[in-house]
């Protein structure tokens, strides 16, 4: 009975020992001739994408940025104005023009933040078909007929070298808000909208003649309940001076926003309201 359970077990261990035998070479050129067959196969196709991949790059770098940029200096006042590359003639862009704070000038040094934001402005709203520009205005201007004067300046510039909408929109940080709502006052049938962010307004210089000037005209302002340098109050009294006269302007409150937190962090909103 031992010898018979032994020659079975033995059987089992031969029989393991060959299947083992005639597995190992199996797999062995299962692997030299299916897998790595299939794998020469595929490394064309992966070559071929990265090869794709790589002349999409190139063609990216060789178009270049979609914007351009431009220092004309304008009646001897230094302008900042971004140009999208590619203008269709049958839906030519409009123009914004951005009025500075009494804290920044319009300059050609790229380096300095106020410039940074200016290009980001322009690199931003040149995608959807804007030109955005701005003049230095006479620096520290409050407003002052030089201020309006170089605003029109920068349109007509603009405009004779290249096709823009007829009207154009307004962006007013700070003090820019005096420039920017004296411009419109004088000219109101070339402006469409008024961007305000954080303006300086002076409500007690409106009357009922001036604002009727404007009604045509669409305004919005950004105004953080937090700012210090220009107070929160001073928006709420213009709307409200305006609103007598028969004026509605949208006053959007920004909880908790200081002077500084309002301008470029806006953009999106300003296209928004450009837009509809």
């Amino acid at each position: 009975m031992d010898n018979k359970i032994k020659d079975v077990l033995i059987n089992i261990l031969l029989f393991i020992v060959l299947v083992l035998l005639l597995a190992i070479p199996a797999y062995l050129c299962y692997k030299v001739f299916l897998v790595d067959t299939k794998a020469n196969e595929e490394s064309p196709q992966t070559e071929n994408i990265e090869v794709e991949q790589e002349n999409l790059v190139e063609e990216d770098i060789a178009k270049g940025p979609l914007y351009e940029e431009f220092f004309p200096i304008i009646d001897n006042e230094q302008a900042y104005v971004v140009v999208p590359t590619k203008i269709d003639s049958k839906n030519p862009p409009t123009l914004i023009i951005y009025s500075h704070g009494s804290n920044t000038n319009v300059t050609q040094n790229m380096e300095d933040q106020f410039m940074k934001d200016l290009l980001e402005y322009g690199i931003f709203f040149t995608q959807h078909n804007y030109i955005f520009a701005a003049s230095n205005q006479h620096g520290v201007n409050w407003g002052n007929q030089a201020s309006v004067r170089d605003t029109l300046n920068l349109k007509q510039w603009v405009m004779q070298n290249y096709d823009i909408k007829p009207n154009i929109y307004l962006i007013g940080f700070s003090m820019g808000g005096l420039p920017t709502m004296n411009f419109a006052s004088e000219n109101p049938e070339m402006v469409s909208k008024i961007a305000l962010l954080a303006p300086t307004t002076r409500a007690s210089e409106w009357n009922q003649a001036r604002v009727d000037k404007i009604k045509g005209i669409e305004i919005k302002i950004w105004h953080g309940n937090a700012d210090i340098n220009v107070p929160y109050s001073t928006s709420v009294n213009f709307v409200n001076t305006m609103n007598r006269f028969g004026k509605e302007i949208t006053l959007v409150t920004l909880q908790g926003k200081t002077h500084w937190d309002v301008d470029t962090q806006y953009m999106e909103d300003i296209l928004d309201f450009f837009s509809n």
